[in-house]
């Protein structure tokens, strides 16, 4: 990958492929996806900019193409030296308008993953999490969150004229 203008327009996706999930076929506006069109990987992080980010969640992805080898790809990536880890790790290069199919997989009792969603009141959100989440230095002007609920959070070092926010 050599380094051009369009270079920041470049996804470097860090992961493994899936043996045990494919799309076999499916319609998406008439058109038939099959393994020929990708497989699905569980991504761990990615290089975007110049930088890398860990997900602190893995999460599949649909990828599409031969992946690289992490080494060969010159960007920031996952630390080389967790041996265990990186040994059978691979890379794929995608554009940032490139189509992609992700999957949020959770696993556990079905008391836990479906009917606590309903002893919880959910209504209109399907499976939403955050894990790991970390704002530095934002601003938000003008958003609108309704019927959100939190539970368990934790603010340490917050500044501000009114807590009760």
């Amino acid at each position: 990958m050599k380094e051009t203008l369009y270079t920041s327009a470049s996804i470097v996706l860090f992961g493994r492929e899936v043996d045990d999930l494919a799309v076999v076929s499916a319609s998406r506006d008439n058109q038939v996806l099959s393994k020929a069109d990708g497989q699905f990987a569980r991504i761990y992080g990615f290089s975007y900019d110049g930088a890398y980010f860990e997900i602190p969640t893995p999460v599949l992805f649909m990828v599409k193409g031969e992946s690289k080898d992490p080494d060969k790809v010159p960007v920031p990536g996952p630390n080389p030296r967790d041996k265990k880890f990186y040994a059978d790790l691979r890379a794929w290069i995608v554009k940032q308008s490139d189509d992609t199919i992700r999957l949020d997989v959770d696993q556990g009792k079905f008391e836990d993953v479906l009917l606590a969603m309903a002893a919880d009141g959910v209504s209109g959100v399907s499976g939403a999490r955050v894990s790991g989440a970390r704002v530095s230095g934002a601003r938000v002007a003008g958003a609108r969150v309704s019927g959100a609920r939190i539970s368990g959070a934790r603010i340490s070092g917050a500044r501000g004229g009114d807590a009760s926010d």
